[in-house]
């Protein structure tokens, strides 16, 4: 095998590694959103689940509690774009 295949094999993985931890950080900061609208209230835990843009309402009027996990998610969700 020469050098070019094998560097282009390694990329390859390296993406896979990039999506795979992407995706488990972005799930994680979701639930960890999810947790933190359910502290607050079953009314935000279900809305931030099923409604769209309730979690962005959520993340305004309880930005202190909110904004971890919502990075966390940001975070994950790049990670994701850089491994395509």
């Amino acid at each position: 095998m020469n050098l070019k295949g094998l560097i282009s094999e390694s990329m390859v993985a390296l993406g896979d590694i990039l999506l795979g931890l992407g995706l488990i950080v972005c799930l994680y900061g979701e639930a960890r959103f999810l947790a933190v609208a359910r502290n607050r209230s079953d009314f935000w835990f279900f809305g931030c689940l099923f409604l769209p843009f309730v979690d962005y309402l959520f993340l305004l009027l309880n930005f202190r509690i909110a904004v971890k996990p919502f990075v966390l998610t940001l975070l994950g969700l790049m990670l994701v774009v850089l491994s395509g």
